[in-house]
């Protein structure tokens, strides 16, 4: 597996939804309290960095989700 930083031109892959879990109370408030799609856990949704569009993702979900599928 490899996590590198996104570029403009990749498309496909996860965005990764931090866990509440993890981070109980984000200092940034346009974080949305959401579940992960796959495991139902409680996370954070986050706005996409300027220039990205969710159209360019195979999806979202939790971090550790998100790891588990990319070590299949």
């Amino acid at each position: 597996m490899e996590i590198k930083p996104r570029k403009k031109s990749d498309c496909g892959g996860i965005i990764m939804m931090p866990l509440k879990v993890n981070i109980p109370d984000p200092n940034d408030k346009s974080w949305e309290e959401t579940k992960c799609p796959e495991c139902g856990a409680v996370c954070w949704k986050r706005p996409l960095p300027k220039g990205f569009r969710e159209d360019m993702f195979n999806g979202k979900m939790c971090t550790m989700c998100a790891l588990k599928r990319g070590l299949r």
